[in-house]
């Protein structure tokens, strides 16, 4: 399985962490220097320096057929351009496009993006309608469906909010990449606390996925 991760900081490293070897070709472009090259001394992997929206860093780091192409950047246009450069010219089979305004994520669905993730929508799709927990709730499927990545955005009602991580006993067969706490990527450690609104990413199996989802949602 070929996978394309382009921009991106905290998340990126620990998504590249999650999926180096296992038989994944990981295509590493980042246009931070600096950014790349922490990568390249913490993780052990090659990472092209250059825009990932620019068709010759594309064509130069070989990000041709990726199953997946996944655009981390900070600014959504940068990320729909690079998807939709990667989608129509280098023939990738999804591509998933993180958002800061949520606004674009129904208009980037309707542009052809596979996956749009925003937080901001998460949560506010919460506040519409929260005793619908579901809709608090985004995964996407990796190496073909083996590894499931959730997104979920805590609420207050949930058991697990304004406690440290240490204390939640947190599945062993899942684990917190990292969690969004607008405007900040905070890599939890065990006295990292859960807050309300928090958006967790959570890397598990798919077989383990529905369990997660239900600790998660755990109610006081």
């Amino acid at each position: 399985m070929k996978i394309v991760v382009a921009g991106g900081n905290a998340e990126a490293e620990y998504i590249i962490s999650m999926l180096k070897g296992k038989g994944t070709e990981l295509v590493v472009i980042n246009g931070s220097k600096e950014v790349a090259n922490k990568i390249v001394k913490r993780q052990k992997v090659p990472v092209y320096v250059g825009s990932p929206w620019r068709r010759y860093a594309l064509e130069e780091s070989n990000a041709y057929d990726a199953d997946a192409f996944i655009a981390l950047s900070s600014s959504d246009t940068d990320n729909y351009a690079s998807c939709y450069l990667a989608k129509t010219v280098f023939n990738a089979k999804k591509c998933v496009c993180v958002v800061s305004n949520p606004t674009n994520v129904a208009l980037y669905q309707s542009l052809g993006i596979d996956s749009v993730i925003s937080s901001s929508y998460l949560l506010g799709q919460s506040i519409k309608n929260e005793s619908s927990v579901e809709d608090l709730f985004k995964t996407l499927s990796l190496e073909n469906g083996k590894i499931v990545m959730i997104e979920a955005v805590v609420l207050s009602k949930f058991k697990m909010a304004n406690k440290m991580l240490k204390d939640i006993h947190f599945p062993s067969y899942a684990s917190i990449a990292c969690i969004e706490r607008f405007p900040d990527i905070i890599i939890p450690k065990g006295d990292t606390y859960i807050q309300p609104k928090d958006k967790l990413m959570v890397i598990c199996r798919s077989q383990d996925q529905k369990r997660v989802m239900a600790f998660i949602r755990q109610e006081d």
